[in-house]
């Protein structure tokens, strides 16, 4: 696609606060705002809203003609945990304005002396309700240095996401594991390689420790001998550049993990040695490095977990035991050494696997979305679902009807900072049976109590399933890889696509 005139002059637009008053301090502000598809993110913009936000400060705002750009962003008092939001608009609110481009940058700290180094901050600036693929300075798509489907992809304390691992689907759907990991940085749009993980898995999990590091475990790898599962799991420190391998007691892929509030992972179910559903859970403690077992048994595949009540509990909900689908909503909590079911559990008005489990409006509320019926993994057996369930953990859990949704299974679903939930891609129905759907859709909560409520949005321009999706820092969500299943070829996917929802305020 074209671009408009003056483009380059906008790359970057540096601005710096000249002047300060009594308990107000200095930093650089850079706008970025390349990428090599989409409109131009300045273009129909005459106004940008500078507003930066902190602990212990009201926020600061300021509107400036995009001709200004950021010669004086906002001045703001000294201290930690400031955020820049740009937003582009195309007139003053005011005067009807819509909200066109939005960025916001990571937290940083204003120092307290004016003769201190001044922070630089950089917002990378994107149009919203579009699908951005992310640039360099000489106009460069960042495309995935491998492609790659069943991967991982964590956001890091400093707002790099890690890529981890996955399969390629090469001729006759043979399949090769990759021991490879990458790291995209957001407001660059840069990639850069990381050691390798030691050993290549796939269907594995990803879980961010407390302190940063990641824990990925488990998962599955192409051999001569067929599909084995992983035993081992591996602990990624990724600014330190150092790997730590860990042992676990039963090898498995397809499973499902989470984190407590202590640092403590569970892990559930998954596929073990010949297929079998593994029963065993285990745990890790993030603090001494061991793992420890879990004397009840959860015999499921297709499952999704997630922490509740403020880390202090962990869900397992949905899922195959390879023989029937399971309706229970179980509960467990770190108690004298180990993970326990507590506390009264629901069950499910559909049960299902292969769902989207995610928190909607909240941290005390879950979205349980999509998935198919069938309580094996034969494609011939499953039929995609487009209902979804929402599970309220408390004292007495309950279980509600949701948002009808377009009948996907395998879906990828990131819950937003403002409570709504975008779900992404997946498998569906098509002439010629399963295949990739290109599907998005936004689920909003209800609020006072009224029903949640759907919005169908743009279809992802590649359609695909086993792919990631993160919600990064400035509250857009990162596309990365996946299959492009048409039912004639499978084709995997390395490019890398970011959406900015339209903010709601």
């Amino acid at each position: 696609m074209a671009r408009s005139p003056g483009w380059k002059a906008w790359v970057v637009a540096l601005g710096v606060v000249t002047g300060c008053g009594p308990g107000e301090a200095l930093y650089e502000a850079k706008l970025l705002t390349e990428a090599c598809t989409s409109r131009p993110a300045l273009e129909g913009v005459r106004y940008l809203r500078l507003r930066v936000t902190g602990a212990e400060m009201e926020p600061v705002e300021r509107y400036v003609p995009v001709e200004q750009g950021m010669a004086e962003p906002p001045a703001v008092p000294p201290g930690k945990g400031r955020v820049l939001e740009v937003r582009g608009y195309t007139d003053l609110p005011r005067a009807g304005g819509r909200v066109v481009a939005l960025g916001r940058s990571h937290s940083f700290d204003v120092p307290e002396s004016a003769g201190d180094a001044r922070p630089t901050v950089r917002v990378a600036l994107r149009r919203v309700n579009e699908y951005v693929r992310p640039g360099v300075a000489n106009g460069a798509c960042v495309s995935l240095a491998e492609p790659r489907a069943a991967h991982t992809a964590t956001l890091l304390e400093d707002g790099r996401v890690l890529l981890a691992g996955g399969f390629q689907a090469g001729l006759d759907d043979v399949r090769s594991t990759l021991s490879s990991a990458e790291l995209f940085d957001p407001v660059t749009g840069s990639l850069a390689q990381v050691p390798a993980l030691g050993s290549p898995r796939a269907f594995h999990t990803a879980t961010r420790l407390p302190g940063g590091k990641v824990l990925l475990a488990g998962g599955e790898v192409e051999s001569v001998e067929g599909t084995v599962p992983v035993r081992s799991a591996r602990v990624l420190d990724v600014a330190q550049g150092t790997s730590t391998g860990v042992e676990l007691p039963v090898a498995r892929s397809h499973h499902a993990a989470a984190v407590d509030s202590g640092g403590r992972v569970l892990f559930v179910g998954g596929v073990g040695a010949g297929g079998a559903v593994v029963a065993e859970a285990e745990g890790y403690d993030s603090g001494t490095g061991q793992v420890f077992s879990v004397s009840t048994p959860v015999p499921r595949v297709g499952l999704g977990v997630m922490p509740v009540q403020d880390g202090r509990r962990i869900a397992v909900v949905g899922g195959s035991d390879g023989t029937s689908l399971r309706p229970e909503v179980l509960f467990f909590a770190y108690e004298g050494g180990s993970f326990v079911p507590v506390g009264e559990g629901a069950r499910l008005r559909e049960p299902r696997r292969d769902a989207a489990l995610v928190p909607f409006g909240g941290p005390e509320r879950l979205l349980y979305v999509g998935g198919h019926d069938s309580s094996s993994g034969s494609p011939s057996d499953r039929g995609p679902l487009a209902s979804s369930e929402v599970i309220s953990p408390g004292a007495v859990s309950r279980v509600t009807a949701g948002p009808q949704v377009f009948a996907r299974s395998g879906l990828c679903a990131v819950a937003l900072p403002d409570g709504r939930v975008m779900t992404l891609g997946g498998l569906r129905y098509g002439a010629s049976g399963l295949v990739s759907a290109p599907h998005v859709e936004m689920l909003v909560p209800g609020k006072d109590g009224a029903a949640p409520g759907l919005l169908g949005l743009k279809p992802l321009e590649r359609q695909r399933h086993q792919h990631t999706c993160t919600v990064l820092e400035d509250g857009s969500v990162l596309i990365a890889g996946g299959l492009d299943d048409n039912g004639l070829q499978r084709t995997t996917l390395g490019d890398l696509v970011i959406y900015t929802p339209v903010p709601l305020d």
